[in-house]
Order: C-alpha cells, then sequence, then structure tokens
C-alpha cells in the first residue's frame, strides 16, 4: 500500500481516500488545499467526517493496545469477533 498513488490497482477515489488517512495518520502537513478539493470532489462532507473518524478511531486504538502491551487474542479471548477467517483457533504468542 506505500505505492498506493502510483498503482493502477485503485480508482482515484480510493486513493483521494488513502492520502487522507496517510495525513491523518502520518503526514499532516500534506492536509492542504488541493486535498481538501480532491476530498470535496469524491466524497461527500459526511463521508468525509466518517472516514476520518474511522481513521482516528482504528490508530487510536492500535496504539493504545501497543503501549499497553496486549497482545492478539490476550483480550477477550472467548470472542472470534473481528478475526480473520481461519484465525479463530489460533493460539496467542
Amino acid at each position: 500500500m506505500l505505492n498506493f498513488e502510483d498503482s493502477d490497482r485503485f480508482v482515484e477515489r480510493e486513493q483521494v481516500a488513502m492520502r487522507y488517512t496517510s495525513a491523518l495518520v502520518w503526514e499532516l502537513e500534506i492536509a492542504d488545499d488541493a486535498m481538501s478539493a480532491k476530498l470535496y470532489e469524491h466524497f461527500t462532507v459526511p463521508e468525509i467526517v466518517e472516514l476520518g473518524f474511522f481513521v482516528a478511531l482504528t490508530f487510536g486504538h492500535q496504539r493504545c493496545t501497543k503501549a499497553l502491551g496486549i497482545r492478539h487474542g490476550e483480550v477477550l479471548a472467548y470472542t472470534t469477533a473481528g478475526l480473520r477467517r481461519g484465525f479463530e483457533t489460533a493460539a496467542p504468542r
């Protein structure tokens, strides 16, 4: 995914969403007027807010669990919610 902007696997709308995600997570300085224009070209305001909220929630959750040293399967080990198929029986490390 590092070269998503040069890939022909993604349509422009997807590339704009990934660039916005990159700005929120890694490089806030790339969030400029040009990015805003592209976002408004491809997404409604509620969609932009939802995407930003989802990115923030997901990234924040990952940072929090890492900071607390929580490994996969250590919390809520009794559930398979959110696990990719095949990982239901994987033992925690």
